[in-house]
């Protein structure tokens, strides 16, 4: 079948509709179908954290808080907006916690240079061969991005990794599409004053 726009809408409608079918049955207390929508979205929400934490223990510790605060506010959604925009919002917020509660933990920015393939296991779905220069280049863009202000590095983490559309991140951060475009173009702008100069250096 050829993906025209319209069999990609209808696509999109009926993954939506399977989306609200479980969200209809967790609320009214099935676990099945709890563990049916955290099975679809548990590897992207956790790519995102993970992106953004640049630290994989504590992403898995944050997916965790992200699906029980589903299971405790689902019935708060409105079904105004899509499951996912609703899902990613409480993704949103949950980083923007946990980078308060670091904050607050302590002043040093130490733990923003870490290297996003550190110790311990890494998402399957981020596994990739890479040799000792691309690591070191994967690891000095990361440390880039970590150094973003937070708007500007999960407008980019939403489109650049999730492939989210500049309506899908305005409707997960609530801000307008025209936001979304400056976020973006304000990060990308300090992404490149920022490796510009090591690319130059022959670093990157």
């Amino acid at each position: 079948m050829v993906l025209n726009e319209e069999n990609t809408k209808k696509i999109a409608e009926n993954l939506g509709d399977q989306d609200l079918n479980l969200v209809k049955r967790t609320i009214k207390g099935d676990e099945i179908a709890f563990e049916q929508l955290v099975k679809k979205y548990q590897h992207p929400v956790l790519n995102t954290i993970y992106r953004y934490t640049g630290n994989y223990s504590e992403a898995e510790d944050i997916a965790q808080d992200v699906f029980v605060k589903v299971w405790w506010n689902i019935k708060r959604f409105k079904r105004k907006s899509k499951f996912s925009t609703w899902l990613y919002r409480i993704v949103v917020n949950q980083c923007l916690d946990y980078r308060r509660k670091r904050r607050r933990q302590s002043t040093s920015v130490a733990w923003q240079t870490q290297a996003p393939f550190g110790e311990g296991k890494i998402p399957e779905s981020l596994t990739v061969e890479l040799d000792f220069e691309r690591r070191k280049k994967a690891t000095i863009v990361q440390q880039a991005i970590n150094g973003l202000p937070d708007n500007q590095r999960i407008a980019l983490i939403l489109s650049q990794y999730e492939n989210k559309s500049y309506q899908e991140i305005a409707d997960i951060m609530r801000i307008s599409l025209a936001s979304v475009a400056m976020l973006i173009f304000r990060a990308k702008s300090n992404l490149k004053t920022k490796l510009i100069p090591l690319r130059e250096k022959g670093i990157i």
